[in-house]
């Protein structure tokens, strides 16, 4: 679902209004974002992610027949997501001067570039470029009508390490700005809370500045929230008033006035909601309308665990987060660490003692078809989640969403980059038609990471190295 109507250009303005575009083109543009739909062109993302990738033997044929696999959990999720066959990772091959796949497998997963190493293991990876929820909170941050979103990207995670990081921390991160001088090894790497009840804080803080009838914040937040609104209504009355000036200017009846109506009905909504926020300030609920949440302040901690069985209630926990933060539009980007490259996970309930890592390496499929299963499960609760997120329209934040299950590199009797299986759930505003099997044919998953780009209205041709994309495979 493309959007048919681009902004209009400065040199576009000069032609039709002379000299007034100068002083309109400004207007004009945040005008058309004002009255855009919210998530056309600004979907949220999620890269959730698990070290090891599914077993491509153990993927089903069909969607609409997922018993009997790891991803049996999704059968409800069918029509929500895209699995994507024969998808490689690096070519195939790791593009980096050491030859190993763990930390090839992470790095091109979420970067789709090439890393180096401080030595020859995959516990010493690390990458100089941005990953792929980095490059799109930076975009969402230069836009004017996102630019005030309280968080760019939230990052977090429940047992995000690999299974030494007392080794090193080449497999633990997934989340990367592009380096800059001065940085040090993992310098331009983003660490992820993996303390829920620290995630909670962080989110309600925000939220109870929205909520400022309940809020037990002091008075002078809600006298500052109040302040800031009025200046946002000032503006707002000012801009109004000058389209009004402009468009009788031009006469009620000249193609020029017509063109600003629109200009006008955006300012006018954007008012009405501004209006409405102050007129909610100081009762029991947001400015968006929702009643203030009354959620348990969870307990869950992620950090330095690897049995599943502890982590599954801090996994649920995040994912509720997830939820809230989407629901308050508190962010547009997340970032969800389930295990990290290498991954030391295991699962007693299960009847799994092993650690993950080893089973790859013991190419025992039964054991990691157990294992696989339980991420299947996280992801079809995140996808649950999402799709109680009502965005208005008739939509959800799991439709208003592109959420990718990244993975790195599946092992059977060494271990492979390619055929990797990937996931892309939700229909990203609309420019996704989910609910089917893609085969990939060898294509790399820098393409995958191009479609949510565009997506997210960056027209970009290439993420990562430019040798590895061919476009936009959806």
């Amino acid at each position: 679902m493309k959007n048919s109507k681009p902004l209009l250009t400065r040199r576009d303005l000069i032609k039709q209004l002379g000299f007034a575009a100068f002083i309109m083109h400004p207007l004009l543009r945040s005008m058309a974002l004002a009255a855009s739909t919210p998530f056309a062109n600004a979907p949220r993302f999620v890269m959730f992610f698990k070290g090891a990738a599914f077993q491509p033997s153990q993927m089903p044929t069909s969607l609409a027949a997922m018993a009997g696999t790891p991803l049996a959990s999704l059968q409800p999720h069918a029509n929500d997501f895209i699995l994507f066959k024969n998808m490689n990772i690096h070519g195939g091959s790791p593009k980096a001067s050491y030859q190993e796949e763990h930390g090839a497998g992470l790095f091109g997963c979420v970067t789709g570039n090439s890393l180096k190493y401080t030595s020859n293991d995959s516990y010493f990876a690390y990458t100089d470029f941005e990953s792929i929820d980095i490059r799109i909170a930076r975009e969402y941050q230069a836009r004017a009508g996102l630019s005030s979103l309280p968080i760019s990207s939230l990052h977090i995670g429940g047992g995000a390490h690999s299974d030494a990081d007392s080794v090193g921390l080449g497999q633990r991160y997934i989340s990367f700005r592009n380096r800059q001088a001065g940085d040090s090894t993992y310098g331009n790497a983003i660490e992820p809370i993996q303390n829920a009840g620290q995630v909670y804080d962080m989110l309600m803080q925000r939220i109870n500045l929205m909520c400022a009838g309940s809020s037990n914040q002091p008075n002078a937040d809600q006298a500052k929230l109040r302040a800031t609104l009025e200046q946002k209504k000032s503006v707002l009355d000012l801009k109004l008033k000058e389209i009004q000036e402009a468009r009788s200017k031009f006469g009620l009846d000249s193609e020029h006035s017509k063109k600003l109506d629109g200009l006008l009905e955006g300012w006018r909504e954007a008012e009405k909601l501004v209006s409405a926020e102050l007129a909610n300030l100081g009762q029991n609920q947001g400015g968006s309308g929702q009643m203030c949440p009354s959620i348990t302040r969870p307990t869950g901690n992620g950090t330095k665990k690897q049995n599943l069985d502890e982590l599954s209630p801090v996994h649920d926990q995040m994912i509720s987060m997830v939820q809230l933060a989407f629901q308050w539009d508190l962010t547009r980007v997340v970032a969800f660490t389930l295990s990290g490259a290498s991954c030391g996970q295991y699962s007693p309930s299960r009847g799994v003692n092993s650690a993950h890592h080893s089973l790859e390496h013991a190419n025992n499929l039964s054991q990691l078809a157990k294992v696989d299963a339980y991420y299947a499960e996280k992801f079809a609760g995140l996808l649950s989640a999402l799709k109680k997120v009502d965005d208005g329209n008739g939509q959800t934040a799991l439709y208003n969403s592109s959420i990718v299950f990244g993975q790195e590199c599946w092992s059977s009797s060494g271990h492979s980059l390619k055929g990797v299986p990937f996931m892309l759930a939700g229909q990203g505003g609309g420019k996704f038609m989910s609910g089917r099997i893609v085969d990939a044919g060898g294509r790399n998953n820098n393409d995958l990471l191009i479609s949510c780009l565009q997506a997210s209205g960056v027209q970009a041709s290439t993420f990562g190295m430019a040798s590895l994309c061919k476009g936009p495979i959806v």
